[in-house]
């Protein structure tokens, strides 16, 4: 298991908040970004960041262990930049907003660098994989499954189990946008991302539309 500082071993302190452990959390990101994750040490971590050796492993055991806080910081605020939708905007415009935010998520060319860090070394370290997708992508899914089982309390839509109509939506939304982004084979607009969103919702609804 991989500790983080979100969730530290017993006997590990926690990581202290205050400018320092900023400056560090700003200067593995950059780092891991700008040299990957195999090509990043410890060492240009601590000098990066203007602290010792002594100090960055009191907080951190390991590279893994940076890695992972990172991971689960980056996460947390994907999610808290992902609202859960309301059924008070409307049943279409909630999931619309919502894979609004869910798409540009995937948009920040940041993020992308990230999950290619975590696809680069998902053979080598399958914890950190396994810690990306069950703190961001299954995360979402949780969530937009709790907002159709209230749709479907509401006799707004007709669906087996959530969690699969969850997958279901947001793989219709988002369609090959993520692997063109990731290839760099597309720069997206507005538009082309509305485009791919109306055109999921619509499919969605459809398969879901309870019976008159």
């Amino acid at each position: 298991m991989i500790e983080t500082t979100a969730h530290p071993a017993p006997g590990q302190p926690s990581a202290p908040a205050g400018r320092k452990m900023d400056t560090v959390i700003r200067a593995a990101w950059q780092l891991f970004l700008d040299q990957g994750f195999s090509a990043t040490s410890m060492e240009a971590v601590a000098k990066a960041a203007g602290v010792s050796k002594a100090t960055l492993y009191a907080y951190f055991p390991s590279k893994e262990a940076l890695f992972a806080s990172l991971i689960v910081a980056e996460c947390e605020s994907l999610q808290h930049d992902l609202p859960m939708p309301k059924l008070s905007a409307g049943l279409s415009q909630a999931l619309r907003e919502f894979a609004k935010q869910y798409l540009h998520s995937f948009i920040d060319r940041k993020d992308v660098a990230f999950v290619r860090i975590i696809a680069n070394e998902s053979g080598r370290f399958p914890a950190l994989a396994r810690l990306f997708y069950e703190s961001g992508p299954e995360a979402t899914i949780r969530r937009l499954s709790q907002f159709l089982e209230e749709a479907r309390a509401a006799k707004l839509l007709e669906f087996g189990d959530s969690t699969e109509a969850a997958k279901q939506f947001l793989s219709l939304v988002r369609g090959e946008l993520p692997l063109l982004i990731v290839l760099g084979l597309n720069d997206l607009t507005d538009e082309i991302i509305e485009q791919e969103i109306e055109a999921g919702l619509k499919f969605f609804l459809k398969g879901c539309q309870p019976c008159a």
